[in-house]
């Protein structure tokens, strides 16, 4: 490499957004993230620094990238090179001298590292080995993505070192390090680093560790404080400064950081419902606060992005309060994907009446509401879940009250509907809500259950067919069933909207608890949008079922039953990728790739883009019939996007569970189908017969030392199965199917639909475990149009779309098994190339290791038959 770079400029490069573009080289082939796609290439660092340089008013011609400083060892092999340099006389004229002459006309020299890991080091052995070398009245500059610092000597030659404020602009001597105001001070992009550096000043000072979370929570509310008072006037010094750099008595910044708490105290210490400290713990050293703020002073920590800020804060509350917050989390993308759902407007009152860390609020407060505002509410019954919330707000800087309120127990009334300024507190114009749900978590207080319609039992009056409360008592209910019913109750009559999150089988499971549940929901409200999400997205709350958004508005009057609604269109959409890794609790993020080299993508603002569905489904479900039909969801629709998908509320009223499960009416599931309708096809419960398991009865007649060959259902795959032979006394009681030649045994659950086999000439002796649904084909000749479908994919997701109930153990009738459709194969030919699989599946043979298994059992090959091991434990 020449000690002088670009020379030698290719100009702007193809992939836009994918390489780095510098304000003195111009295009680059080097791209801005490196080898992970997330971290920025030491080269971005180096643009980033020259930048600031460009900002302070240095030419652009006085700038050098990569000039040898010094020459060392044989023929200079050994030089040492800045990674920038400022010039005092133009570049031209630099590279026209003797590279050891090219130094003397540096006055400022810059060492750029990628990260902040070799800081210490790099510091000693190249930043001040740099400034050495460098002539009097020189600057050195070290530059991370954590810290910024600027090297200088003194009339005595020691070094001394300051924040990046100290470096003057271009014209302007160097005179000392001035005290720290707003627009001084410097962006960062990871708070968790800069805290991370705090912590180990600390450390180093000997501050115990369950002191450090104190002083760190004081410094980081001071620092807001500070930050947000000083905003509109940033010319004026900043009460936090450096002490170690402006030479203050350590007792003196104690002094005054104090002094600072007392004044945040009486701003923020109003909403804590835990009193903010106004003096340090004894452990926290004056040494040990001045080396924190010397960390802490340059930095501005109010403007992070609001996923810097909310993943410093998870981290931060955690320590604070020893709380394990992920069962009240919400992940951010999704909470903003909510947000702009359910589409909070100027003047609204919007609440989340379990709110836990006030995500969707933190979300709702950030919108863009113009020149009027939004009223928050967030309520939760753990005290400290109130005061996570509360520093969630501080830190965001949001308008929001949070309450220590128990929604459930107090929704007829006292605290939720006192009135302030004549208005109805206890009455929202949106109400967003993430429940703690799941069969295990059931309110069982009888005072708190009498106050719910789904607190009580409700019956089906056979001849009517309608549902009807009683006033018996139920002895439990689900808290996620009584949380949306509190929604609803909260939400204003003729209008109020309802954004809740609950697990699909809440909206499908065939239960009369939950069909009760649908039933109360369409009596009481217009379900204007039904969004699903992958199995795992609430893992890290510890949820592994999967769940839905549900958004709808209150009637002004119930309806008697839900039959009397009127028509109107449900917008269902289904959410593939959420951007994070699913099934694991530390939300790996995922971004978009170019599938040419596997690269990111950036966005306009050159950042990774979140490999997520939710800016396409918002558009979608803006531009569907419910988006014509409900104003508020329509929002600021977004022209010349694809036509959301839409089903009328007359389909779900003709099935009598009153079925909500957004898979169920997916755009597809009904594509595939209707793709089939337009080629010969067939019903599958018009061509076959469904078998019932073998009732109890049937089970005792079993010969208690006969041999079986017994399948379960891990050993069956598409067409194969594998048997254990088992004497009749050891099957299990999940043996409930004894099979006859030509049953066709498919998975009956969402998660083995593409399971199935065909008992063929081996069935005798064949007993099979349930979870499977049993029928024969009635005609022989259709025998291989079956097959054929149940290998295909489209069989399967109609499958899948059919199920009722919670993820993996999501039931499909043999009612909706039967409205599954499947093309006829016409063509001979195609079906003279699947018939002879067919014969083998008759045979008996689905596989070739089938077939060998066949012949050792029969003797016809010279191999031993080996009993199969009784369990995957065991080593052989």
């Amino acid at each position: 490499m020449s000690d002088i770079t670009g020379d030698d400029d290719d100009g702007p490069v193809s992939g836009a957004g994918l390489y780095l573009t510098c304000p003195i080289r111009g295009g680059l082939r080097i791209k801005k993230h490196s080898a992970d796609g997330l971290t920025p290439t030491e080269e971005a660092r180096r643009i980033e620094a020259i930048q600031h340089l460009l900002g302070l008013g240095y030419p652009k011609d006085h700038i050098l990238i990569e000039p040898v400083v010094v020459r060392l060892g044989n023929d200079g092999r050994n030089s040492m090179r800045a990674d920038v340099a400022v010039t005092s006389i133009p570049v031209d004229q630099v590279k026209a001298l003797a590279v050891d002459d090219r130094i003397k006309h540096c006055t400022v020299l810059v060492e750029v590292k990628r990260d902040n890991v070799t800081a210490k080091r790099a510091k000693k052995t190249q930043v001040e080995p740099l400034l050495a070398f460098g002539p009097v009245g020189c600057l050195a500059v070290y530059w991370d993505p954590v810290e910024k610092r600027v090297f200088w000597h003194d009339k005595n030659k020691d070094i001394h070192e300051g924040y990046l404020a100290a470096l003057p602009r271009h014209g302007h001597k160097f005179g000392g390090v001035p005290r720290l105001t707003y627009q001084s001070l410097d962006d960062i992009d990871s708070l968790l680093g800069l805290f991370d550096r705090i912590e180990d000043a600390l450390h180093i000072h000997g501050v115990p560790k369950q002191d450090r979370y104190q002083i760190v929570q004081q410094l980081v509310l001071a620092k807001l404080y500070d930050e947000r008072s000083h905003e509109d006037r940033p010319d004026q010094p900043l009460d936090i400064q450096d002490p170690v750099v402006l030479g203050i008595y350590p007792s003196v910044a104690r002094r005054e950081f104090e002094t600072l708490l007392s004044k945040v105290a009486g701003t923020y210490g109003a909403t804590l419902h835990r009193p903010l400290p106004i003096e340090l713990e004894a452990s926290i050293t004056n040494s040990a606060l001045a080396a924190a703020l010397t960390v802490l002073a340059p930095a501005r920590i109010g403007h992070v992005s609001r996923s810097a800020m909310q993943d410093f804060f998870m981290r931060f509350a955690r320590d604070i309060y020893k709380w394990d917050m992920a069962q009240y989390f919400t992940p951010t993308p999704l909470t903003e994907f909510i947000v702009e759902l359910a589409h909070p407007r100027a003047m609204e009152r919007v609440k989340d009446p379990a709110a836990g860390t006030a995500d969707f609020l933190m979300a709702a407060s950030e919108r863009d509401y113009g020149s009027g505002k939004v009223q928050l509410f967030g309520a939760d019954m753990s005290a400290t879940a109130a005061q996570v919330a509360e520093l969630n707000k501080i830190l965001h800087d949001a308008n929001v009250e949070i309450r220590i309120e128990d929604t459930l127990e107090c929704i007829d009334g006292d605290f939720c509907t006192t009135r302030k300024n004549g208005v109805e507190d206890g009455k929202y114009h949106l109400l967003i809500c993430n429940p703690p749900f799941g069969s295990r978590i059931v309110e069982k207080r009888p005072d708190v259950l009498a106050k719910f319609d789904l607190g009580h039992e409700w019956k089906l009056n056979e001849r009517t067919g309608t549902w009807e409360l009683t006033s018996k008592l139920r002895k439990g209910q689900e808290m996620g069933i009584l949380f949306a019913e509190a929604c609803v109750r909260q939400a204003y009559a003729n209008g109020g909207r309802v954004a809740i999150i609950v697990p699909n089988g809440y909206l499908g499971n065939r239960r009369g608890i939950y069909v009760v549940f649908r039933e109360w929901l369409l009596r009481h409200c217009e379900i204007a949008a039904v969004v699903s999400f992958p199995r795992f997205t609430f893992k890290t709350s510890g949820a592994d079922v999967s769940a839905s958004v549900v958004l709808m508005e209150r009637r002004k009057q119930p309806l008697a039953r839900s039959a009397d609604a009127a028509d109107y269109p449900i917008a269902v959409d289904l959410i593939e990728r959420v951007g994070w890794l699913l099934g694991q609790k530390n939300n790996v993020l995922t971004y978009v790739v170019d599938l040419e080299d596997g690269t990111l993508l950036l966005d306009g603002n050159n950042e990774p883009q979140l490999d997520a569905d939710f800016p396409a489904s918002l558009a979608r479900l803006r531009n569907s019939d419910a988006g014509d039909h409900f104003p508020w969801l329509a929002g600021a629709a977004v022209p010349g996007t694809d036509r959301g998908h839409s089903v009328p509320m007359s389909e779900i009223l003709t099935d009598p569970l009153r079925c909500l499960d957004p898979k169920r009416y997916s755009a597809k599931a009904r594509t595939i189908r209707a793709e089939i309708e337009k080629k010969p096809h067939f019903r599958l419960g018009d061509i076959v017969t469904f078998k019932p398991e073998m009732n109890a009865a049937r089970i005792a007649k079993r010969l208690q030392s006969k041999t079986y060959r017994y399948v379960e259902i891990n050993n069956v795959g598409p067409g194969q199965y594998a048997g254990v032979e088992l004497r009749g006394w050891q099957l299990p009681s999940r043996a409930k199917h004894e099979a006859d030649v030509g049953d066709l045994f498919v998975g009956g659950i969402w998660g083995s639909v593409q399971k199935w086999f065909l008992a063929g000439d081996d069935a005798p002796g064949l007993v099979v475990t349930n979870g499977f649904t049993r029928f024969t084909v009635n005609d022989s000749d259709k025998l291989l149009d079956v097959i054929a479908g149940l290998c295909s994919e489209a069989f399967a997701v109609q499958m899948r779309a059919m199920s009722r109930g919670s993820d993996g153990l999501a039931e499909v009738t043999e009612e909706d098994m039967a409205a599954v459709l499947l093309p006829k194969v016409s063509d001979k030919t195609a079906r003279a190339a699947v018939q002879p699989f067919v014969d083998q599946l008759l045979s008996g043979q689905q596989s070739v290791k089938a077939a060998v298994e066949q012949m050792i059992h029969r003797k016809a090959l010279p191999i031993p038959e080996v009993a199969p091991r009784p369990s995957h434990v065991n080593l052989v």
